[in-house]
């Protein structure tokens, strides 16, 4: 079945790469996150590029964006997301972050039924069950308790040398991976209201991420830019030691190239079941990162977890 392999690619994919990212993150090198989204611009740039062949509706999406220049945001907003994400994976261990990273349709959801609460629009919030309620209060719960947590092993560490320290921003570094799924979780919101098949804009999946990847080029640019200029580092990414940044943007490119297609084969499933590629996170970290985490901090995620999946389950059930 070329969907589920695309799928469960996808997973195992997305799982490596964050425990790369964890790895290419140097907390004392207050530039580490800005290399890292280099290297994801340079390969993001040529799979623009090859999938841009492969499109055949390309000519007519780049005329509507042109002619809707609201869209050219959109476009950007996953590289927002996604330099946050690298600032959270820097300060937070991977076990941790992933989970957290995948929020995110929990508070697109709060976020849509706030925004048809108060638009007049209620009536379709009545499509929210026990079950979906049920799972963002565990996450709710899970991301207070892996606050308190991070609070209290930050003031553990009081004593240690500052180099030592693993927890040094302690609770304040949740806020990383929580802008991390309020920015992606916008640009979902705003991509299903403004880019569907029931609107006057709609454009394909493949042209959109054509249009992403041409977003991270630029963004990475600039970004190259800022460390010239403004920081006076002139950043080499072809050196040998950068393999590992390298290895981490080529895994964050294939694993969306495979999740576009498989949305593309089963746009009802992918979603869902993709979302839990944090547990394959959490498996890889503890293996190759020896990330050993306190009880409560597994029983914290254990919330996130559950709940992360709980939504998944219940967007299933809703087909």
């Amino acid at each position: 079945m070329p969907w589920l392999l695309l799928t469960l690619s996808c997973i195992i994919l997305w799982g490596t790469t964050d425990i790369l990212y964890k790895k290419s993150s140097d907390y004392n090198d207050p530039l580490s996150h800005f290399k890292t989204f280099v290297w994801i611009g340079i390969i993001m740039a040529p799979a623009g590029g090859i999938m841009a062949l492969c499109s055949d509706t390309l000519l007519e999406s780049i005329m509507m964006v042109k002619d809707n220049l609201y869209l050219i945001p959109l476009c950007i907003f996953y590289a927002i997301a996604l330099f946050f994400g690298l600032l959270g994976k820097k300060h937070l261990d991977a076990s941790v972050v992933s989970p957290l990273e995948n929020i995110d349709g929990a508070m697109a959801a709060i976020i849509l039924y706030f925004f048809f609460l108060f638009t007049d629009r209620s009536h379709i919030t009545d499509s929210i069950g026990i079950l979906e309620i049920a799972a963002t209060v565990a996450i709710i719960v899970g991301v207070v308790l892996l606050g308190i947590q991070e609070h209290k092993l930050s003031k553990q560490e009081i004593t240690l040398a500052k180099d030592n320290r693993k927890h040094r921003l302690g609770a304040l570094a949740l806020i990383f991976p929580l802008l991390y799924n309020l920015v992606d979780a916008v640009s979902m919101v705003a991509i299903g209201i403004t880019v569907s098949e029931e609107t006057e804009v709609s454009i394909p999946d493949i042209d959109f991420f054509i249009f992403e990847c041409l977003g991270f080029a630029v963004v990475a640019v600039f970004m190259w830019l800022y460390m010239l200029i403004v920081k006076k580092y002139k950043y080499n990414p072809f050196k040998k030691k950068e393999a590992v940044r390298c290895g981490a943007a080529v895994g964050e490119t294939f694993g969306t190239m495979t999740y576009i297609f498989a949305v593309g084969l089963n746009p009802i499933l992918t979603a869902p079941i993709t979302s839990s590629y944090c547990i394959v996170t959490i498996v890889l970290a503890r293996l190759f990162l020896k990330e050993r985490l306190t009880k409560k901090q597994y029983l914290s995620l254990a919330f996130v977890v559950i709940g992360v999946i709980s939504l998944g389950i219940s967007e299933i059930f809703s087909i």
